[in-house]
């Protein structure tokens, strides 16, 4: 197979912030690596740029270190699958799926062999290579989307959004397949997806991009485990417990709770708590065996046998398990929040950040008196300057690395190739660190 890189790609659509903002990452021989991002990260316009369809403003695209950018899409050699799959209604699925191998000249016989290959690794018939496209289900077409792209064995897959058009329960199962199908074929992979559950049942590697940057790169269950950032936090699935100033190793927020935790911020700081809802459960508050936090039940949901229970936290609300008893809490009353220690993540905020949450949490001041009409009034004195009210945010410099810093991240994402693909070892990706400093999550042991 091949090794991918895009380096230092720069994209704008017209005035403000580009659409990419020197985006560089690899991805190694064999790997399969998502690129993560909300609407709006730029993951569609990378994935185009990757592809051939558009050009970048700046930086280049390497497939084993052989520049891209003044190839056409064919001649890249990169096996592309899109959300709409883009098949060729009038043609029956054997011929799409053979439609890239007479682009490439291979010979009837080969052809032949490679397509009943492919029909059946896919999981189709026989019988559903003789039918139209048409006549299959949206998982069919879906099975001879991804033959058609693997068929001239390239040495790099591109998917964007591939599973987009599936709904669940199909979609949960297509995830298993479409990893089992990728490792078994060994290509170089970069999938684009909105969908964390995509992105992790699929990959091998995370690339968090957010606003046209990559703000992580790492193996799934480090960026997961150890987020270096509260978007990556965020991006990755973690919620706000509490934002508040430290005192004495506590964060505390009105209206919400205290968390006391050894090794957080120095007192004055202000922090943020986050912490997985995976990890988080629900008590009756007067149990007294909750974390600090309490909050009030919106609604419980049943999962089977189980419950989960949407909490709020303030002006947050945040979802736990409620594995107490099998009768649900009561909308309305009144539940403590357990959280382990070790699995939350605490990241320093900007003063105003913190302020506006203590004045989101606080209750409203009373109003004053309006003075008689017939007494004077004052001038009301020049407000202060905002800048001197609320210095700008900064970076955290005193704030230890976290494990996730100096443990290695994945390069990797993968463009390919129409040629077969190479011998090349695979290794385990170097770490990348991130392009600029950002705040840096603790975990709390």
């Amino acid at each position: 197979m091949a090794t991918l890189e895009v380096r230092s790609i720069t994209r704008r659509f017209g005035p403000g912030a580009p659409a990419l903002d020197a985006v560089s990452f690899t991805v190694r021989d064999g790997r399969i690596a998502a690129v993560l991002g909300g609407d709006g990260a730029g993951k569609t316009a990378l994935a185009r740029i990757i592809a051939g369809l558009e050009r970048p403003d700046a930086g280049d695209v390497l497939l084993d270190d052989a520049s891209l950018l003044a190839l056409p899409p064919r001649a890249r050699g990169i096996g592309l699958l899109f959300d709409d799959l883009a098949l060729f209604s009038n043609l029956r699925v054997r011929a799409n799926v053979e439609f890239g191998l007479r682009m490439f000249g291979w010979p009837r016989a080969e052809r032949e062999r490679r397509v009943d290959q492919l029909i059946e690794a896919v999981g189709l018939s026989r019988e559903d290579g003789r039918r139209a496209v048409d006549e299959l289900s949206n998982l069919g077409r879906y099975r001879v989307a991804i033959a058609r792209m693997l068929a001239p064995q390239p040495s790099a897959l591109l998917l964007d959004d591939p599973l987009g058009t599936i709904d669940e329960p199909h979609r949960a199962a297509m995830r298993i397949e479409m990893r089992a199908i990728l490792t078994t074929v060994g290509a170089t992979t970069v999938l684009a997806s909105a969908d964390l559950r995509d992105a992790v049942a699929i990959a091998d590697d995370l690339i968090v991009l957010h606003e046209g940057r990559v703000l992580q790169t790492g193996p799934v269950s480090v960026v997961l485990g150890e987020p270096i950032s509260a978007e990556v936090a965020e991006l990755a699935g973690y919620v706000t417990l509490l934002v508040g100033p430290v005192i004495r190793n506590r964060v505390e927020e009105p209206g919400v709770g205290v968390i006391e935790l050894p090794g957080i911020p120095p007192a004055g700081e202000a922090a943020r708590v986050m912490a997985h809802p995976s990890v988080l459960l629900g008590v009756p508050a007067e149990s007294g065996g909750h974390s600090g936090l309490t909050g009030i039940v919106l609604r419980a949901r049943a999962i089977g046998p189980a419950w989960l229970v949407d909490i709020a936290l303030g002006d947050r609300v945040v979802e736990a398990r409620w594995e107490w008893d099998l009768v649900p809490p009561r909308a309305g009353s009144r539940l403590g929040i357990v959280a382990r220690p070790g699995t939350l993540r605490v990241f320093v905020v900007a003063p105003r950040q913190a302020a506006s949450s203590r004045q989101a949490a606080a209750p409203p001041p009373p109003q004053q008196p309006t003075a008689p009409p017939s007494e004077p009034t004052r001038e009301p004195e020049p407000p202060a300057r905002a800048a001197a009210q609320h210095p700008p945010e900064r970076p955290v410099e005193d704030v230890p690395a976290t494990p996730a810093e100096t443990a290695q991240r994945a390069d990797d994402v993968l463009p390919a190739s129409a040629t077969p693909p190479s011998r090349a070892q695979r290794h385990v990706p170097p770490s990348a660190a991130p392009r600029e400093q950002r705040h840096r999550g603790m975990p709390l042991d």
